[in-house]
């Protein structure tokens, strides 16, 4: 690890390598050697301990094959992360790090159901998991299994430098609403809850967890990605990836410690994220997590099949037009402009971003990305027709496969939800009052309910031929 100023990930996964990692690129390659950063990717989860491996082997280099919509590809060498530690099965890794004084700033990625929100946004306590983290904290001792755990151990080894010196910016950079705020709460309720009342107040008068909003299409790297890069570079690289040559970062300006200058590299510094955070997640997210289960059902692989299937491409634009754009009223952009842009993106067949990546995780995702839509079209007295068709498909999504009448390599902690859905007597109608994905909408648009669940059982029906 060089002595340079550094910046620690905690999930070294393909979106950190062609988002933060890749702006610290271009930054680095504006400054003079004295004046770089650099990162250290510390692996979380022993299921993901494969490719620190071999990011170590390459000492942290790999290429980035940036695609435009139209197939012109630029190969990018990497070398921003310098150092590649694994915490997964050794925590004093967690130690040895954030007592460097020369780590100024922690970013994260480990997508939403990490977070371990409960319905009322506050940190799910009850969950195994937590409850083991907890405990690795009361009693200063055990292998963390959580977010949580981790950072803990990292301010605690923060706590012990000298005066000043250990201050940190911890930087969510997932697509959750108010991300920086809501992992500032549930953080502070895990040291509670830990009993580590000195923790507490130091992380009160020495972190800052700002808000951001994060924005680039990097899939799962096909197989041929290797060789690929090989032909292009005539490197060798065991752990390239790919991505769109959009991307985006929205940071607020709230810094604990020194941070670096990616103004420089077109990363935004502002106090209002919310407003970018709203239009990206409502529009693009909202929309990609929508049609992704359509995609699906239809037998379609690849996302860019979804927008060149006509009757698809007719109801995101009623999505969008009608319903989305009309319910956001803070607008950092020009809203069809940015629709545009995405459906551009969305279109992209070279990058054939896969719908099983992109459907994953969905019912810790509804209520981030959708719902709002859905609450304020109903708030101004209008029928979100186009979302409550999409939300149909979801629904028939989930039925499907819980019955073993659609196969789909589907992943998500949380597919218990829907398993307890589906033993009803009644299944659309326990998935309307669901109190933990309505948030009370229910409730309160009762027609509404009862508008969807017709829906639903028509999209059930539609589907009985193909999975009988």
């Amino acid at each position: 690890m060089s002595d340079h100023k550094r910046l620690v990930h905690f999930g070294i996964g393909a979106f950190h390598r062609g988002h933060q990692a890749y702006y610290l690129q271009k930054l680095n390659e504006q400054l003079p050697d004295e004046d770089r950063w650099y990162y250290t990717g510390i692996n979380l989860r022993a299921e993901t301990s494969e490719l620190p491996s071999m990011l170590k082997r390459q000492n942290g280099a790999y290429y980035f094959k940036r695609i435009a919509p139209n197939g012109d590809a630029e190969y990018i060498q990497i070398n921003s992360i310098d150092s590649i530690e694994d915490a997964s099965s050794d925590v004093s890794v967690i130690r040895r790090v954030f007592s460097c004084p020369n780590v100024k700033a922690l970013t994260i990625t480990v997508t939403e159901g990490g977070y371990y929100l409960n319905d009322n946004d506050e940190l799910n306590s009850e969950h195994p998991e937590i409850q083991h983290d907890i405990e690795v904290i009361r009693q200063q001792s055990g292998q963390p299994a959580t977010l949580y755990g981790y950072l803990a151990i990292a301010l605690l080894a923060r706590q012990k430098l000298a005066s000043g010196s250990g201050s940190l910016t911890v930087a969510t950079c997932d697509n959750l609403r108010n991300n920086g705020n809501r992992l500032d709460n549930a953080f502070k309720q895990f040291v509670s809850q830990a009993g580590n009342d000195i923790l507490l107040k130091w992380t009160c008068d020495n972190v800052t967890f700002p808000c951001s909003m994060v924005d680039r299409i990097t899939p799962v790297p096909p197989a041929n990605l290797v060789e690929d890069v090989r032909q292009a570079t005539g490197v060798s690289d065991a752990c390239p990836i790919m991505g769109e040559d959009f991307e985006q970062w929205v940071i607020q300006d709230s810094f604990a410690n020194e941070f670096p200058p990616l103004e420089k590299v077109g990363v935004t510094f502002t106090q209002n994220v919310h407003a970018y955070e709203e239009a990206k997640i409502r529009i693009l997210n909202g929309a990609h997590f929508l049609l992704s289960y359509v995609g699906a059902l239809r037998g379609y692989v690849t996302y860019d099949q979804n927008v060149r299937d006509p009757e698809l491409n007719e109801w995101l634009r009623r999505y969008h037009q009608n319903e989305v754009i009309p319910t956001i009223y803070d607008r950092p952009f020009d809203m069809e402009d940015y629709r545009s842009t995405i459906l551009s993106r969305f279109g992209n067949a070279y990058i054939a971003d896969s719908i099983e990546r992109i459907a994953m995780d969905s019912i810790s995702k509804f209520p981030q990305f959708v719902l709002p839509t859905v609450r304020l079209n109903l708030e101004r007295g209008y029928m979100p027709e186009a979302a409550t068709k999409l939300i149909a498909h979801w629904f028939a999504f989930l039925s499907l496969l819980v019955e073993k009448r659609f196969r789909f390599n589907y992943r998500d902690p949380y597919l218990y939800v829907a398993e307890k859905w589906m033993v009803q007597e009644d299944p659309v109608t326990a998935f309307t009052k669901d109190p933990d994905i309505w948030q009370g909408l229910n409730k309160r648009f009762p027609l509404y309910s009862e508008t969807l669940a017709k829906e639903i059982r028509l999209t059930l029906e539609s589907y009985q031929e193909r999975y009988p």
